[in-house]
């Protein structure tokens, strides 16, 4: 129910949006054209004592009459896009672009679920054990990284002496 009268609260407001900025795309569209003002009183005095008088509209007279009558038409077709619009959306995607915009080089790579290894639990005898295996197994390799690099270093004076 909500939800609903949300909608029609939505529909309302961005339909009046709507229909004042066609209504002064309309007026600027007509002082640019025709160099009339739509919202001058005067402008419509004008229009009934010509008609009264008997003018005869010509081709470009029409054409601004039938303009004139299409501004309903095009408010209504505007409204009911409007009502068929989900608007969250028109709330959601600039607030998520705005969001996202500087995060694209810090996003975590999509991880695959079937590829996870389920560890099993271990013992705590279990996990000492191996964190010993692995630090024996680092000062090996540290022992014999520094022996390798006494023997490159001897063998590189020997050649130098040569």
């Amino acid at each position: 129910m909500i939800k609903k009268f949300f909608h029609y609260v939505c529909v309302l407001i961005f339909g009046i949006l709507w229909s004042s900025i066609l209504g002064v795309v309309f007026q600027q569209l007509f002082f640019w054209v025709y160099n009339i003002n739509l919202l001058n009183p005067q402008t419509y005095q004008i229009f009934a004592d010509f008609w009264n008088s008997g003018g005869v509209l010509a081709g470009k007279d029409v054409l601004m009459i039938l303009s004139l009558q299409l501004y309903l038409p095009i408010c209504f077709y505007g409204w009911y896009k409007l009502y068929h619009y989900k608007f969250m959306r028109l709330i959601t995607v600039p607030l998520n672009k705005i969001v996202n915009s500087g995060l694209d080089d810090y996003r975590a790579p999509d991880v695959n679920i079937k590829n996870l290894k389920i560890e099993e639990k271990k013992t705590l005898e279990q996990v000492v054990q191996e964190r010993l295996e692995a630090e024996k197994k680092k000062s090996q390799t540290n022992k014999r990284d520094s022996a390798d690099f006494r023997k490159k270093i001897i063998e590189q004076i020997e050649e130098n002496k040569k």
